[in-house]
């Protein structure tokens, strides 16, 4: 057997583990970072790099593969056990672009839903926000021209959700959020 069949072979055994080894991260909700791939276990060689992303990224059979390009650092993800938008959080968050995190939840909640989002959200789990900082956060959003269009809802209860202006008028935000934040809770 040649030394480039052998080569070609030992490429292909690392393609599919590297594959495997991001679905596996994926689906428990990690990204596989750029360095990752020049560590245990996948131990990518420099010299390797260039032909291993160009036939991980031109090969049918990882196309559920895909890269997220931050300021410093690259992240890898399989679109088949992580969805797209629960990658650009994670991205966010990695990234530390809070503002662009917390804003994006906002606007995809009164658009798609339609509903406002209870501030208290941002406190949890994949956020884990402090309340000093979201109220820090909500304090910068609110004298950002780029984030003009978040605004407060304030139930009957005292429960603060918030929404987008672009998609939810204040009446119906307000509807919204007592219908979610007091009726609800109220009628269960």
């Amino acid at each position: 057997m040649s030394k480039e069949k052998v080569n070609d072979e030992i490429l292909q055994e690392n393609l599919e583990f590297t594959a495997k080894y991001i679905r596996e991260n994926s689906y428990n909700g990690k990204f596989i970072k750029y360095d990752d791939f020049f560590t245990e276990p996948i131990s990518l060689k420099e010299e390797e790099k260039e032909i291993f992303f160009e036939k991980l990224f031109s090969n049918e059979e990882y196309s559920d593969i895909s890269e997220l390009k931050g300021k410093e650092n690259r992240y890898f993800y399989s679109k088949k056990e992580m969805n797209e938008n629960y990658a650009k959080l994670l991205y966010r968050i990695e990234e530390k672009d809070i503002l662009n995190m917390v804003a994006d939840r906002i606007r995809t909640d009164s658009k798609r839903y339609p509903k406002t989002t209870n501030s208290n959200v941002f406190l949890n789990e994949p956020y884990n926000l402090k309340k000093d900082e979201l109220a820090e956060l909500y304090k910068q959003l609110s004298n950002l021209d780029d984030y003009k269009d978040i605004k407060q809802s304030v139930a009957s209860n005292g429960v603060v959700c918030v929404y987008s202006d672009k998609f939810l008028s204040q009446g119906y935000a307000d509807a919204l959020t007592e219908l979610q934040e007091v009726t609800r809770i109220e009628s269960q």
